[in-house]
This record gives C-alpha cells, sequence and structure tokens, in this order.
C-alpha cells in the first residue's frame, strides 16, 4: 500500500530560534543590496529564500511567522532607508536621540507589513510539504508512477502557494505607499530596473504589481528545489520541476516582450517619428547644502537666486561651446544648435517668497522681494539676451519657489495665511504673467501635522508647543488638470504632469495630470535635507517608473539629488554625476526630450492600480481553503 504523508506542521528539518533569527536579518539585508546605493539585482530573485526556509522549516505558527517577518522587514528597510538619519544630522539632533524618536518607530511600523506577509505564509498559504513515500509494492516502474503522482500534488500546492504570496505583498507593497505615513519606494519591482526589460510592463499593471514576479519566482525556487532533494533521496533520482520551467519560460516571454517596449519608446525611434517634437531643456544644480540655506540670515537669501541665475549662464556658454566642439570634430560646419526653451531650477530655488493673493488667485508681482530676478544685469532679461546673442529662442522658466497664499487687509497690506510648496512658471520678464503648481503630497510632520484639522485636542497641544496656529503651515495644493506650457519659438504647446519634491515617486497622484497628446512630467525636488546619502538616487530611480506607467519623458531638476532627464521608457537621456558616479555636483543637465503629439494613454493612465485590486481578490480567494481549515478545527 502506498502512503503520501503530509506534514502540516513542519518539515524534516527543524531550524531553532537563533538561526531563525539570523536568517531573517541577513535575508532583510540581502533584499535591501538590491537597491541604490548597492545596486545588486540578482538578489530580489533570491533574497527571500532565508525567511521561507525559516518559515516553513518551523512549526505551524502565524504569530511566529509574523515575528521573523518583522525582522526580515527591519533590516530590509532599516538598510535600504538608512539615509533618513541624515535629516536628523542637518537639524543637528545627536544620532542616537535621532534613532529612538523617529527612525527606528518608523522602520518598526514599515516592517509590520512583511511581518503580515510572513504570518500568513507561515499559515494559510503554506505548502502542503508532504515527506516522500513509503511501503511501494511492484517494480521500478510502479515506484515511478507513484513518486510522478507525489510530484504533481507538490507541485499545485507549490503553485498555490506562489501565486498567493506573490499577490499578497504587492498587496503589503500598495498599503505602504498609501495613508499617513506613505512610501512607496524600494519597492521589488524597482528592483527590476537593470536591462529596462521586465520592467516596460509596468505601462499595463503599474510598478507595484511587478513585485509579483520575483516573490513568485522565489516561492518556486524554494519548493522545486525541495521536491528535487526529497524526490532524489526516496527514488534515487530527481524530478522535473515543470513549475520552475514555467516560471522561467514565462519571465524569458516577458524580458523578450519588454525589449521590444522599450525600443518603441526609445528616444531614437521616437525621434523618427512625424509626430515627435523636440523639446530642448536644461535642469540646474548648485548644490546647496540645507546647513548653509537654514543658516542664511532672511536678507541674505536672494543670493540663491542669483547663484541659479550665474550657473544657468555658464550652462549656456558650456551648451555652445560643446556644440561647436562636437561640430568641429565630425567635420559638420552646418551646425545645428539647440540651446533650452525650458530651464528648470530646483525646489526652494527662490530664495524669497512670491506672494499670492488668494482673493485674486494671481502672484503679486514684487520688484522687492524678486530684484535679483528682475535686474537688467544679471537677471532673466540679461539670460535672455544671451541666448538671442547665441541664436537662440525665447525660454520658459520653472523654478521651486515657497509660495505664500495671502489676503489683503482693510488698509492693504498682505495677511499671510499658509504657504504653497511650489514650482513658478514664469514666461517673460516682468512678472505679469506668473502661473505655478503646489504641491498635493505632503510629508507628515515635516510639512504637516497629521490629524490636527480633525482631532480639535491634537490641534491644541501642537498649538500650545509651537506657538503657531495648525492652519497656517504648508498648505495642500489640489486641482487635476495639467498645466499648458509653450515651446517658444514655436506654434506648439505642451501639457506639463507636475511633480514637486518626492510628488514623481507617487504614480496613483501623477496619473491624475495624464492626458491624450504631447505631455512632459516636470519634477523640481530638494535633496539636500538627507545630504550626500542614498536618497537623491533612490528617488531618481523610482521617478523613471513614472515615465514607463505613463509613456511621457521628464525633465528633473534637484538640489544635491540627481538631475536628468528621462525617456518614456524609463531609461536617462542625460545624467549630472561627478567623476566617480555619484550625483553631488555643481552643473546641469542638458537633453532634447523626445515628445510625441499623439501619445495616448496607457493602461495603468487610464485604470491605475487594478493589478492591485486583482491581487487582493486573488490572495483572499487563495488563503481560503487554509481559513477554513483553521475555522473547522
Amino acid at each position: 500500500m502506498i502512503r503520501i504523508k503530509e506534514n502540516h506542521a513542519e518539515g524534516e528539518l527543524q531550524l531553532k530560534r537563533w538561526p531563525s533569527i539570523i536568517s531573517s536579518l541577513l535575508g532583510g539585508g540581502a533584499m535591501a543590496l538590491a537597491f541604490i546605493p548597492y545596486d545588486i539585482p540578482v538578489l530580489v530573485w533570491v533574497a527571500l529564500l532565508p525567511l521561507l526556509a525559516v518559515l516553513w522549516l518551523r512549526p505551524r505558527s502565524f504569530w511566529g511567522g509574523f515575528g521573523y517577518g518583522w525582522l526580515y522587514g527591519l533590516a530590509y528597510y532599516g538598510l535600504s532607508f538608512s539615509w533618513i538619519i541624515e535629516v536628523g544630522e542637518v537639524f543637528q539632533i545627536p544620532t542616537p536621540l535621532f534613532l529612538g524618536i523617529a527612525f527606528i518607530p518608523l522602520i518598526s511600523l514599515y516592517a509590520l507589513l512583511p511581518a503580515l506577509w510572513a504570518g500568513i505564509a507561515s499559515t494559510l498559504l503554506r505548502p502542503a510539504f508532504r515527506t516522500g513515500l513509503v511501503d511501494i509494492p511492484g517494480d521500478i516502474h510502479d515506484r515511478k508512477l507513484a513518486w510522478g503522482h507525489w510530484s504533481q500534488l507538490e507541485m499545485m500546492s507549490s503553485l498555490r502557494c506562489a501565486v498567493g504570496l506573490g499577490a499578497l505583498w504587492v498587496c503589503i507593497e500598495w498599503l505602504r505607499g498609501h495613508g499617513t505615513l506613505a512610501f512607496s519606494w524600494n519597492s521589488l519591482g524597482i528592483a527590476l530596473y537593470d536591462g529596462l526589460s521586465l520592467v516596460q510592463w509596468a505601462e499595463f499593471v503599474g510598478t507595484t504589481a511587478l513585485s509579483f514576479l520575483p516573490v513568485c519566482f522565489s516561492v518556486i525556487l524554494y519548493c522545486a528545489a525541495r521536491r528535487s532533494y526529497v524526490q532524489f533521496k526516496g527514488l534515487g533520482r530527481g524530478c522535473r520541476p515543470m513549475d520552475f520551467y514555467g516560471m522561467v519560460l514565462l519571465l524569458f516571454i516577458l524580458f523578450m516582450g519588454g525589449l521590444q517596449l522599450a525600443q518603441q519608446y526609445s528616444p531614437l525611434q521616437l525621434m523618427q517619428k512625424e509626430s515627435c517634437l523636440q523639446l530642448p531643456v536644461l535642469a540646474i544644480q548648485t548644490n546647496l547644502g540645507q546647513k548653509e540655506k537654514i543658516t542664511t540670515p532672511r536678507h541674505e537669501r536672494h543670493l540663491y537666486t542669483q547663484r541659479q541665475l550665474n550657473a544657468t549662464g555658464e550652462a549656456l556658454r558650456q551648451i555652445q561651446k560643446d556644440t561647436v566642439a562636437a561640430a568641429m570634430k565630425n567635420s559638420d560646419y552646418g551646425i545645428k544648435q539647440q540651446l533650452p526653451v525650458w530651464i528648470i531650477w530646483p525646489e526652494s530655488s527662490l530664495g524669497n517668497p512670491l506672494w499670492l493673493d488668494s482673493t485674486q488667485n494671481s502672484i503679486v508681482a514684487d520688484n522687492a522681494n524678486n530684484n535679483t530676478l528682475m535686474s537688467k544685469e544679471q537677471g532673466l532679461p540679461a539670460l535672455r539676451q544671451m541666448i538671442k546673442e547665441m541664436g537662440g529662442v525665447d525660454f520658459t522658466l520653472f523654478s521651486g519657489a515657497d509660495l505664500i497664499k495671502a489676503e489683503p487687509s482693510a488698509d492693504g497690506y498682505l495677511i499671510p495665511k499658509g504657504m504653497y510648496n511650489s514650482v513658478a512658471i514664469i514666461e517673460d520678464n516682468d512678472f505679469s504673467n506668473i502661473r505655478y503648481f503646489a504641491k498635493q503630497h505632503l510629508m507628515p510632520f515635516g510639512e504637516y501635522i497629521p490629524f490636527t484639522q480633525s482631532i480639535e485636542w491634537v490641534g491644541k497641544i501642537y498649538s500650545d508647543i509651537t506657538g503657531t496656529q495648525t492652519g497656517d503651515g504648508i498648505l495642500r495644493g489640489t486641482g487635476n488638470e495639467p498645466i499648458p506650457v509653450r515651446i517658444p519659438g514655436t506654434d506648439e504647446s505642451v501639457s506639463v504632469i507636475p511633480a514637486v519634491c518626492y510628488e514623481d515617486t507617487l504614480g496613483d497622484l501623477l496619473i491624475k495630470f495624464a492626458r491624450k497628446g504631447p505631455q512632459v512630467i516636470v519634477n523640481a525636488s530638494n535633496d539636500a535635507w538627507f545630504q550626500e546619502s542614498a536618497c537623491g538616487e533612490q528617488q531618481a530611480r523610482s521617478a523613471a517608473f513614472r515615465c514607463i506607467e505613463l509613456r511621457r519623458p521628464m525633465v528633473r531638476a534637484a538640489n544635491q539629488g540627481l538631475c536628468c532627464s528621462i525617456a518614456p521608457n524609463g531609461a536617462p537621456i542625460n545624467e549630472l554625476r561627478r567623476g566617480d558616479g555619484r550625483p553631488w555636483r555643481d552643473g546641469y543637465s542638458y537633453a532634447v526630450l523626445p515628445v510625441d503629439k499623439d501619445a495616448p494613454l496607457t493602461l495603468y493612465a487610464r485604470f491605475g492600480d487594478w493589478a492591485v485590486l486583482l491581487c487582493a481578490i486573488v490572495a483572499t480567494l487563495l488563503s481560503l481553503p487554509g481559513l477554513l481549515r483553521r475555522a473547522g478545527k
């Protein structure tokens, strides 16, 4: 008689507590190494294996799995986001104190999501591992048939768990990216960026859903390896892991299809289309440290603007020199020069704030506050004249700015009623027609205090401690309409998808502005809060996925971050880096963006995170059998 033993409680090998703790921490640390600044993407495919071993080589227990998953998340997020500690140094908070009051509580909170995943993986979505076959009568043929049946049962169990756990991981990453403390950076899908092939499918399912692939692969790899080992011990030969082969085939198909999509949306291919506009853009970086900004007296902050003006003038001269040098090198004396028509300055580049009359919804042009920009000798008029003398056309300036919302009093004075973190769009010299877009996704505790508006006593405590009314701080921007901006020297205009600060990492925010036709994502950031850390590059890597999701190009100006332009396939067109490859340096990023006048809306732009909803349904359905078994006990 053939007996197939199913072991719901434990595997053949028991892991002790301390090896389990160490394996969980090492696995989480290995996962963090898949991302910038370490950037070892192959680890995303195997870094879950230590945690899976811990979960499935120990007795079935939700809270046991929860604890090991929390340790895994603690190491994963703690190492990935260690740059958060830098903000404490900017404010001169002792590192041990900042760790205790901010960093460790935040990372501990994020780690609850992998903990939930691990608890379910240890119970409801745990493979029904069987110890093998015993008492098999007959010859070798009968034994092979019996083991083949055993292998099929194992394979079906592993496939169910692989799909369910892959879908569940997508859901926990979506939860991490939403809510009061939302932070979507370094989802597993972002680690697939290398090669630009698999990430192209974000156009259809979004970046979060890409995490399904490495999780599903890890589960199938673990189960297939265990199945082959058990069968080899019992039969003397391993099984054919058809589930693993199928997963590899699926990845190969996605890889080849992704290569085609990457080529289709490359700058070279897009530039060959008749409907493609060529948009020269210039992003400026003056590498202004946050400590310097904080300690500079207010009456001297107009010098920030002067630094931006000087850096822009130097960039224009260098672009002209490079154009001439390239023409002479190639013996091409019919020089085709494309000077920038859009110039982008980073977040908070204007030392003095702009004022918004909320009753008229218009920015007040004030020479006292904007004298540097208005200067005929060194201001915008001088830059415009310089470009004209170089043979170029006019330009539009996008500059990060603090925009004070104010109401006029009875005697005509403007009374501040809060401030927007915004980007001003300046198309003329006299400030007679300034438009702006304001940041909508504010940083909790950094730009606003959660719950102060909805819970009265929380707002009162905050006001008593700080002496500030809760409604007079940074305000949240509104709206979902892209901003049409002309291309100087042409009759064309392009609609801007606005992104202030880390909004270029939020796919569900930017899709609100997606429309058919020519569009460009414009981002102005200030990463100096985190000094020379991995923050800026991690943000830029995440921003590249917005280009893929929407199939729109992007230009980024990031103070102490990565200034760059990104193509609709997510590839960098131009990046500003030092000789050692790091992004922290003065200079500029110049590029010609391919802008498709007939660009359609992608599936993700139309339906958002539909794939996440599907994953939630799949994970729930596949968890039901385990839930019903537990309820019946």
